[in-house]
């Protein structure tokens, strides 16, 4: 009996008669992305929204086939301690650890351990940026909202504050200098987020509330491409330096090198993995140009997110100076998130969004010329930025700390996620068929 080799297209369990991922509902502003990118590139990119990664599906399925030893707790041991602590791996397993262990040749850890150093070293800024400007800001993009619906855990007050949680847990643990290195924080979170992504997929894929035709595969290439070109790089650095705080070439450069990275050990493949910062924004306007405006089901998302982190952000960490967080009530702060947003998001996602147009939008642009000269006087004076990306990430670290310790819940249980979906605890409607 002969075994048939393992294939990873990207196409597992995808049904047949589909349009092609240019034809997708999803999709928008087609023609003017033709015009502006050739065919060929719009083409390689949407083809990507019904292409997934087949590596970390193939092993997840291997995860559900009990004739195997092979499990979620299998799993964490070949993370922690490499996959030669386990016997009889199967060959999906292999497959993916072997995948996600290669080292690319242009990988330079010093390049990723500076690019980790900017990305935190421009202080508390860089806390409502991620809390607002990307967690709940990249959920105003109507593809990166579909799949999260479905678990209710954006939806239910109850569950918002552990999902924006367990995201500041990944993100700190990937963009930490040295965490991506193979037995560091960074990578086995990373890893473990894939293995979520791939259950997520699984349940999604046999819902019969998920609608193929108009948002291609669930976690699909094309959409985790962007969240760490984007989501986690143009979007971030461009809010950084919205607000006065200027990034240097190198800084950038390092910055969208670990990026890269993180995308690499997460399952972007390579024909879509952006190589550098002019590419990584390059395919991120791209990904925006065909985004569909922001619809209901965004507004609540984003609102749901901002009101959490600002009614109870992770660890009580106070990002505003003294006197002002003195006089600053929950419904100021509301207005101040979204007065910030104004200039960290299109003006067009803002109004789509239903943002208020409050006197707090001024804010920052009054603040702006302050902030920029006073970062222009501190790079020109000695400064440790390495001492500063570490203060702010020590902070940052005790506040979102699993408790005693327990790291089985410092991210998504995926059965519990792939419970939920299967439930449909979001409430997602059923996709009339035929």
């Amino acid at each position: 009996m002969t075994t048939e080799p393992l294939t990873f297209r990207g196409d597992l369990d995808v049904p047949e008669g589909l349009p092609k991922g240019i034809d997708l509902g999803r999709m928008n502003n087609v023609d003017k992305a033709v015009a502006m990118y050739g065919r060929s590139e719009v083409e390689t990119m949407t083809d990507h929204a019904l292409l997934a990664d087949d590596y970390a599906y193939r092993a997840f399925l291997d995860f559900k086939d009990k004739s195997n030893s092979m499990n979620w707790r299998t799993f964490d041991t070949a993370v922690e301690h490499g996959i030669d602590a386990l016997d009889d791996v199967t060959p999906g397993v292999a497959a993916l650890f072997e995948q996600m262990e290669t080292v690319p040749d242009w990988v330079d850890f010093d390049q990723l351990y500076r690019g980790a150093v900017a990305f935190w070293r421009a202080g508390l800024i860089v806390q409502p940026i991620l809390a607002w400007g990307t967690i709940a800001g990249g959920f105003s993009m109507y593809s990166a909202t579909r799949p999260v619906l479905f678990s209710g855990r954006l939806r239910k007050a109850d569950k918002v504050g552990t999902r924006l949680v367990e995201s500041f847990r990944y993100v700190v643990a990937a963009y930490t200098p040295g965490g991506m290195q193979r037995f560091e924080e960074g990578f086995r979170l990373t890893a473990k987020v894939r293995m979520i992504h791939a259950a997520v997929r699984h349940g999604l894929s046999t819902s019969d509330a998920w609608d193929w035709a108009d948002w291609g595969i669930p976690i699909n290439n094309m959409d985790s491409m962007v969240t760490q070109a984007g989501q986690f790089g143009v979007k971030f650095t461009d809010a950084v330096q919205a607000s006065g705080i200027r990034f240097s070439d190198r800084e950038l450069e390092d910055i969208f090198a670990l990026s890269r990275y993180v995308g690499w050990v997460i399952g972007v493949p390579p024909e879509l993995l952006h190589t550098g910062y002019e590419d990584a924004r390059r395919k991120t306007d791209l990904h925006t140009m065909l985004e569909l405006p922001p619809d209901e089901l965004c507004r609540d998302v984003v609102d749901s997110v901002i009101r959490f982190s600002i009614e109870h952000p992770p660890g009580d960490v106070e990002v505003l100076p003294g006197p002002i967080a003195k006089v600053m009530t929950n419904d100021r702060r509301l207005k101040l998130a979204y007065g910030l947003l104004r200039e960290w998001l299109p003006a067009d996602v803002m109004d789509a969004l239903g943002a208020e147009k409050t006197p707090w939008r001024h804010i920052l642009p009054a603040a702006r010329p302050l902030i920029r000269v006073a970062d222009r006087i501190q790079r020109a004076l000695p400064h440790d930025d390495e001492k500063a990306a570490f203060t702010l990430l020590h902070n940052f670290n005790d506040a979102i700390a699993v408790p005693d310790g327990d790291t089985s819940h410092e991210v998504a249980n995926p059965e519990e996620v792939g419970a939920d979906i299967a439930a449909n605890k979001g409430g997602m409607p059923t996709v009339k068929q035929g």
